[in-house]
């Protein structure tokens, strides 16, 4: 799996997790120097996969606590 699809995966488990599309794209374009998502280079690109798999991770996480 490439970074593209990874991080288009990413996004789509975000969503399912409760975030809306702008809030994803929202969070990727703080990782970005240029805000703009198709110019990132690969070091940006890797740091938008570290972030929305925190994101995930905390998604998971709160999701996990509420619903016991």
């Amino acid at each position: 799996m490439n970074i593209e699809q990874r991080i288009c995966q990413l996004r789509q488990k975000l969503m399912v997790l409760g975030y809306y599309p702008f809030q994803v794209k929202r969070i990727m374009q703080t990782v970005m120097e240029n805000n703009d998502i198709e110019q990132a280079n690969v070091a940006e690109q890797l740091r938008i996969v570290n972030v929305l798999e925190n994101y995930e991770k905390l998604a998971n996480d709160f999701s996990f606590a509420y619903s016991k």
